[in-house]
């Protein structure tokens, strides 16, 4: 929570042949720039520019496949269009920009190498996005309250990640009153027919290779597969934990085309990590990881 902010541990998951790098950019303190930096904490920020160059710089060190670039935007439209110059310049020839909004089907791992690709939500008015923090923010206290009330020291399960109750030979009465639809609140909701962009940044929504978003309803809405346009999904790994119990052959079906993340659930203060199994098994090809210490998690994606 109040570290310092480094490209190092950057240029250490690319050489350990990490192919996800997730970027929190948000403005500096003179609004006039962009810094990385872990948001609402008290870590002291990294220039946007320096991540960029290191990321081209260690890239293909220990793998050729492609390198994608995540980015959590909490940026202004002029903002994001410094962005944009910064990628374009740095990356040149080897960024993959999509020939249109919508793709159809991603291309293979093997005809992307030696690439960079962006994936973020695209572009929304920054108040719109202002309001979802605040909301999301509510959530985090609630969230926060409700395990204080437990008052129990991180134990096994807790550090390691609880399995679903099919992998341990459980029942699903442990969730039965969870409902994940209610949950599903880390990407904003988009309309498809909203063409209302007029305070976006074009420069920077043409660099998003893969598009983040869930569309407007619950889970189920969210893994239907749309055969004219492929997208990102991310859940928690609760809310994949909860919607694999319900929902595990449409969550295959849904990664065969389409790109889903997890990530760790935000009570993680410590760094600790999830049981990464659950959304290997399930098709996830982006499995999200605090690289800051070590354990089990950490050794299963690093092959050991």
């Amino acid at each position: 929570l109040s570290s310092d902010c480094s490209d190092v541990p950057i240029i250490n998951a690319l050489k350990r042949g990490v192919r996800v790098i997730e970027l929190d950019i948000w403005p500096n303190a003179s609004k006039d720039n962009i810094d990385v930096l872990h948001g609402r904490t008290l870590t002291t920020p990294v220039e946007l520019i320096r991540c960029l160059r290191s990321i081209k710089d260690h890239a293909f060190v220990a793998s050729e496949y492609p390198v994608v670039i995540t980015l959590e935007d909490h940026l202004t439209p002029d903002l994001q269009a410094k962005v944009a110059e910064m990628v374009t310049e740095t990356f040149g020839d080897i960024l993959f920009t999509p020939n249109s909004e919508s793709v159809k089907e991603f291309p293979s791992p093997e005809s992307l190498k030696k690439r960079i690709i962006i994936s973020t939500k695209p572009p929304k008015e920054y108040l719109e996005a202002k309001e979802k923090e605040k909301g999301d923010d509510s959530q985090h206290e609630k969230e926060k309250g409700d395990d204080s009330q437990h008052g129990k020291a991180l134990g096994e399960d807790e550090a390691w990640g609880k399995e679903v109750p099919s992998l341990k030979g459980g029942t699903i009465e442990d969730y039965k009153d969870y409902n994940v639809d209610e949950d599903l609140n880390d990407e904003e909701e988009f309309d498809e027919s909203d063409k209302s962009h007029h305070n976006e940044a074009p420069e920077y929504r043409r660099l998003i290779a893969i598009h983040a978003g869930k569309p407007k309803g619950g889970l189920a809405e969210c893994l239907k597969v749309d055969p004219d346009k492929v997208r990102r999904l991310s859940l928690s790994e609760q809310q994949l934990e909860k919607a694999a119990i319900n929902h595990g052959q449409q969550i295959v079906r849904f990664t065969q085309r389409n790109i889903l993340r997890v990530y760790p659930k935000g009570t993680r203060i410590d760094s600790s990590n999830y049981n990464p199994l659950i959304g290997w098994m399930h098709g996830a090809q982006m499995v999200a990881f605090n690289m800051q210490g070590y354990g089990r998690s950490l050794w299963l994606m690093h092959g050991n």
